[in-house]
């Protein structure tokens, strides 16, 4: 990584935890002077100097030695949401990008790649087929999906849910890149959206990965296809014209279906009325009544929350783990894969390893 390159990253990490070049300074037994010339590309740093920087500003030393993260497949974001948040977005990211491409390097996590022949659905008969396909590939048929971000890991989407603010960005995804081709792909949700909307995220992200819209120039009205894609994915017809069959009031069964797929309410009326299940006035008059959580309470189909922050795809801290295990990852670097979800004091025991573990490596190494 050039000078210039790494001092904007400090830069960034520095003001994102709110500190001044001269507090940094302080932390580091600098002079500020030193910390701006550091900053703008001006003074080269060695290891251990990258080390203590990662450790101040409470960031992975990935972040400052990693490469640049790959162009964005998608990002989705709240009209109102700042471009400070987009900026942590993509920092996210970058990082998580960098863990599960290490992952992947070390064997430690195989990525099940995508069929390179795939394209963005062009209408919604294609879409929901997309979904449905997936769904089978999966052994779901048309159950509601518990698990979702083991379900879209298990189609090579890893996800990371990370607090991004009530107003920032959805989410978005990358590809990871394995000798040139798309390996595996990672996805940042925000965690400070409802659940509902969260899964709705990661659902659309998982149709950008398996589209692979960013590769497809001919590619239109592809945010549309993707969405229609997504609530076919929760949602699937045969699934819910099921669940659809009932004497209860029209509100009550609508709110028993958003909460069996855990969806929001006004993802669950649009599919309805997709699928011709309710008229366009009764969803104009259900969407002016958004319902209260007592109503789901009242009704006993509560749901619980999904990939609630700081949460990582069990694939990803089961990889991160065996990692530390065999000896291939650090404490340090298995802690910060895992982002909180576990602590040192969380991982198995290791034995320290024996002259005879050792001596493997070292045949055919000399007499």
């Amino acid at each position: 990584m050039n000078k210039a390159e790494l001092g904007r990253r400090v830069a960034t990490a520095r003001k994102d935890q709110g500190l001044t070049q001269q507090q940094l300074g302080e932390r580091l037994g600098l002079d500020p002077s030193a910390v701006s010339r550091l900053e703008k590309g001006e003074r080269k740093l060695s290891v251990p100097e990258l080390v203590g920087i990662a450790e101040a500003l409470g960031r992975p030393l990935t972040l400052f030695v990693s490469d640049a993260a790959p162009a964005i497949v998608s990002r989705r974001s709240n009209p109102n949401a700042s471009h400070g948040s987009t900026d942590q977005l993509d920092r996210e990211l970058q990082m998580f990008e960098s863990d599960v491409r290490t992952l992947l390097s070390l064997r430690l996590l195989r990525g099940p790649g995508r069929d390179v022949t795939a394209r963005t659905p062009k209408n919604h008969r294609a879409a929901e087929n997309m979904a449905w396909a997936m769904r089978q590939r999966l052994g779901l048929g048309a159950a509601p999906i518990d698990d979702l971000g083991s379900a879209t890991a298990s189609l090579g989407l890893y996800s990371y849910v990370a607090e991004l603010g009530a107003d920032g960005p959805d989410g978005g995804c990358v590809a990871v890149e394995e000798d040139g081709t798309p390996g595996a792909g990672v996805a940042v949700i925000n965690g400070d959206l409802p659940s509902g909307r969260r899964r709705m995220t990661l659902a659309h992200e998982l149709g950008h990965w398996l589209s692979g819209d960013a590769f497809d120039a001919a590619a239109t009205d592809a945010e549309r296809m993707i969405s229609s894609f997504a609530i076919h994915f929760l949602m699937p017809r045969a699934g819910v014209a099921s669940a659809w069959q009932s004497a209860a009031p029209l509100r009550e069964r609508c709110l028993r279906l958003a909460a069996e797929f855990q969806v929001s309410w006004s993802a669950a009326l649009g599919q309805l009325s997709n699928l011709n299940l309710i008229s366009r006035p009764e969803f104009r008059s259900l969407s002016a009544q958004e319902p209260r959580r007592g109503e789901f309470v009242q009704l006993g189909v509560g749901w619980t929350e999904d990939m609630r922050s700081p949460y990582i795809a069990p694939l990803v801290a089961q990889a991160a783990v065996d990692g530390y295990v065999s000896g291939k990852l650090t404490m340090d670097r298995v802690v910060g894969i895992l982002r909180g979800t576990l602590g040192p004091g969380d991982l198995p025991e290791v034995s320290p390893l024996t002259l005879d573990d050792l001596r493997p490596a070292f045949s055919g190494h000399g007499a």
